[in-house]
């Protein structure tokens, strides 16, 4: 088992962890569905282990180029196998 981590909004753990969209807007779930893309064709899954506990405020996080502005972030570990 290989582990990635990136910072993430806090606002997609229940999405990333769970599966359960449903507290997401139509833009939030679109930048999730575009990190999403992205993690299957950077590794061929998108398999959330688990978050920190606690979130820190930032600009620069890894959804960013998703069109995700600043927000609360936490840090999310993923099982990867990388191409």
């Amino acid at each position: 088992m290989q582990i990635e981590t990136f910072d993430l909004p806090g606002f997609w753990a229940s999405a990333l962890i769970n599966g359960d969209t449903s507290g997401l807007t139509d833009n939030d779930e679109q930048a999730l569905n575009a990190f999403t893309e992205f993690m299957i064709a950077e590794y061929g899954s998108c398999w959330a282990l688990d978050c920190s506990e606690e979130p820190s405020f930032t600009r620069w996080h890894d959804a960013a180029r998703f069109g995700v502005l600043a927000c609360d972030v936490l840090t999310f570990s993923f099982d990867v196998t990388k191409h």
